[in-house]
This record gives C-alpha cells, structure tokens and sequence, in this order.
C-alpha cells in the first residue's frame, strides 16, 4: 500500500468532518481531560515482507533505531517467499533465529500470507490492490495455504496468531479460514480505533506516514526493502522523539472501540482515500 506522506490533503480533512463523524467527534470531546488523553493519536510500526532474502542491512538498521527507542514493531514474516521482488539479499541462515529472539523481545510477529504470490486480480474487501495471494480463491484452497504457513512458522518456534495478509487483499472467505485455524487479529481495515467482528480483531491501517486526525490508532506500515538510507535514518528520528506515543501491537489490539462508533469513521475513511488513488496518477 502506497499512500503519500501528504493524504490528508483539506478534500480528506472536509470528508472526515462530515455529518458521519459529527456524533463521534462530539463524544470525544466530552470525556474528560485525562480520560480523552488515552484516546490521542497513538501509532503502531508494521514492518512488511520479512524474510530469509529481504535487504538485510536496511532492516539491521532500522531495527537498531528501534531497539535505542525501545520501540517493538509488527514484522510481517513470509513463511515460505516465493516473490522474486523479495529476493534481494542471499538467504541468511540464521533469520529464524533472529525472528526467535525479536519474539522474545517483545515484539510482534504476524503471519504474512503463505507464500507472498499473486494467485488473482481481485482487490478484496479493502479494494486496494489489483492484487492478492488469497482473495478470489476456494475456502478450502485458502485454508491449506495458510495453514501450510503456520505449520511452518510453528516448526519454527513461532505462534502465529496475527495475519498481515500480503497486498492488503484479502475477502471474507479468508477471515473465514483464519477463524477456523485460530488467528485472533488483523493488521488491515479502515477505522481509527481497533474494533472486532466475526471472531477477529482488526487493527486498522491507514497510511504509510504518521499523518493522523488527532485521534486514534494508526499503523505505519513500512517496507524497508524499499526505503533509502535516508528514509530509514528519518524514520530512527521520528521514532526517537515519538516513543512515547508509538505502542505495541498488542497494546494497539486492546484498545477496541464498538463496531457502531468505528463503522462511520471506516466508511468515511475508505471513501476518502479510494478517491485519493484514483486521481493518483499511474
């Protein structure tokens, strides 16, 4: 998910101060004072395609910003890569071990997808991308992939209860498959708070930036295969002197809201950054 630093352009600001929000906004602002602090904005760092060949020097060196900060992200591992674009780096024999060791570190560590492939064009509930390892496919043929994923990750000493599905695609026979094998959470969906339904937990995620409204739980979600030095080197500061307000996945999947306060946010959310990709030029 590509969305520039600069989404929340006055067009989204007027579509997130609708007659849809009104109700929520006028709630908020009734808590008291040190009550409506633990409702500011608090963000979640999600680390995208970890695996044995991703470019290890640049999460190396994301990963000392985090650590300094005392900062524990979501990674994102891919049980079994498949996508060459994944492959950048000779496969380091000891990424499991490292994968342990942040676990035991407190940070959080998601199931991302099977295999990260492209299987179909279908966009999925989040209409996203044109993308998807799992969205358009059988029940069944969704279920086996992803619990040949787990097996892997748990012949590796890895409990994967939270799924990061690859392209943000991902439908509800999907949610469905996930039940059935005993994930918990989500990391996707449109909201500004955490909410559960059909079983699971979604946290959602929004931008790539720490753009926000003030309020909520925003998931960065980052791909430091991609990044440059520079932008690894921005985002250590950023990290550094938002610490305090940067909390753990597990934290951020306790803060559920009710689905009937989420549900309008989400929808103006969707609405308002969907618009946003269609006029992004190709």
């Amino acid at each position: 998910m590509t969305i520039p630093a600069n989404c929340m352009t006055p067009k989204v600001r007027r579509k997130l101060s609708t007659r849809n929000v009104s109700r929520v906004s006028k709630r908020f602002y009734r808590i008291k004072p040190a009550e409506r602090t633990l409702l500011m904005a608090r963000f979640v760092i999600r680390l995208d395609d970890i695996c044995p060949t991703m470019d290890h020097e640049k999460f190396a060196r994301a990963r000392a910003s985090f650590e300094a900060a005392g900062v524990r992200p979501l990674i994102g591992v891919v049980p079994d890569n498949r996508d060459p674009d994944l492959v950048i780096d000779t496969p380091d024999p000891d990424f499991w071990k490292m994968v342990r060791a942040l676990d035991a570190a407190g940070w959080g560590i998601s199931q991302h997808g099977y295999q990260h492939r492209i299987h179909t064009g279908d966009r999925g509930l989040l209409g996203i991308s044109p993308r998807s390892e799992f969205a358009g496919r059988p029940f069944e043929v969704q279920r086996d992939d992803l619990e040949q994923g787990k097996k892997i990750m748990a012949d590796q000493g890895i409990v994967a209860e939270i799924f990061m599905a690859p392209f943000h695609s991902y439908d509800r026979a999907t949610l469905a498959a996930l039940k059935s094998l005993g994930f918990t959470t989500v990391t996707d969906g449109y909201g500004l708070y955490p909410w559960r339904d059909g079983g699971l937990t979604f946290v959602p995620q929004l931008f790539e930036s720490s753009a926000n409204i003030g309020a909520g739980v925003y998931t960065m979600c980052l791909h430091t295969n991609n990044m440059t030095t520079e932008e690894i080197d921005g985002l250590g500061r950023f990290v550094k002197s938002n610490a305090a307000r940067i909390i753990g996945f597990d934290q951020a999947s306790d803060r559920v809201w009710p689905a009937a306060l989420n549900w309008p946010l989400g929808k103006s959310l969707k609405l308002a950054l969907t618009a946003k990709r269609k006029l992004r030029p190709n």
